[in-house]
This record gives C-alpha cells, sequence and structure tokens, in this order.
C-alpha cells in the first residue's frame, strides 16, 4: 500500500512568539517546510530523496527553516510542528541547528484534561484495570506534536534548521 506523501504532510505548521509586538510575523520571520523519503542502501547508508508516495514503515524527514528578517534580534521564538495522523513520531530523529529545547506533546497524565508537553526522555501515567496509577516510557505513537524553544535570540539574517522524523504507520 503506498500513501501520497501529500496526505502525511498536510497541518503542518511554525508557530512562534516574539517580542516585537509593532512587526507582523509574516515581516518579521522567513518559514520553510519541506520533506523527503529516508531511504537506506544495502551498507545502512541513509539519503533523503523526494517521492511522491511512502509506504508503512518508512521514514518521512520534515525540516523546517526560520530566518530572521529584521535588523534586530528575536527572542522568545517558539517553533512548533504537528505529527499528522498516520505516522509515528522517531524519538531521537530530531535536530536544530540553534541552541533550544526539544519538547513532545501527548496525553501524559489521565488526571489532566488535554494534551501537556515534557522534554525527553517523556514518560506518561496509565491506570491499569484494578484503578492503580503507574509511569511507563510514552509510546512514540502518543506524541501529537513537537516544539523547539530557543534558548538564545535569533539575531538578524540567522537562520535556524529544526528537523524531525516520523515513521508511516
Amino acid at each position: 500500500m503506498n500513501i501520497g506523501t501529500q496526505k502525511i504532510t498536510c497541518a503542518i505548521f511554525a508557530g512562534f512568539v516574539m517580542s516585537m509586538a509593532s512587526m507582523s510575523a509574516a515581516e518579521a520571520l522567513s518559514s520553510n517546510f519541506s520533506f523527503m523519503v529516508v531511504e537506506t542502501d544495502a551498507d545502512g547508508a541513509e539519503k533523503l530523496v523526494e517521492r511522491e508516495t511512502v509506504k508503512p514503515g518508512e521514514t518521512i524527514h520534515y525540516q523546517l527553516l526560520h530566518e530572521n528578517m529584521t535588523e534586530q534580534a528575536l527572542s522568545g521564538l517558539v517553533i512548533a510542528a504537528p505529527v499528522p495522523q498516520g505516522v509515528s513520531l522517531t524519538f531521537g530523529g530530531q535536530d536544530t541547528s540553534v541552541s533550544a529545547v526539544f519538547e513532545v506533546q501527548a496525553e501524559m497524565d489521565p488526571e489532566i484534561e488535554g494534551l501537556e508537553w515534557s522534554t525527553l526522555p517523556a514518560s506518561r501515567k496509565v491506570v491499569d484495570a484494578d484503578g492503580n496509577l503507574s509511569e511507563e516510557p510514552l509510546p512514540e505513537e502518543e506524541v501529537a506534536a513537537v516544539r523547539w524553544t530557543f534558548s538564545q535570540p535569533l539575531e538578524p539574517g540567522e537562520i535556524a534548521k529544526n528537523s524531525y522524523r516520523v515513521r508511516v504507520n
């Protein structure tokens, strides 16, 4: 079965918070999103290729580029992207070119309504059949979104490259 990559990548977005209230997001930060399929040769070497379809078990490499288009440093940047339905995040497949804290979003506590953010390694609380609460590692397939909170301002003209990988279910 082949799945079109267009269906997998719909709903990718980049959001941010910045300290410059007078400038719109479109003027301040240029954003570019791309994706490629990870192929591995017989020797185990990876290469990224453009393809129209993917198969269950294959890996997609998402990349988000953000460039500061202003003449001032942008502080408080948070770049977020969803993990689309039909794929699971690959822990350890994330990267960033700037100093940033990486977090994942998932339902991690049944006593708190909604999704919560956590750094890795993330864990979740589960209730067993007897009503006992315990903790377990967060499964990759439970992650709904990822984000990078920049530790330092993005300087004028600087480009931040963030990437993550998902496996097609």
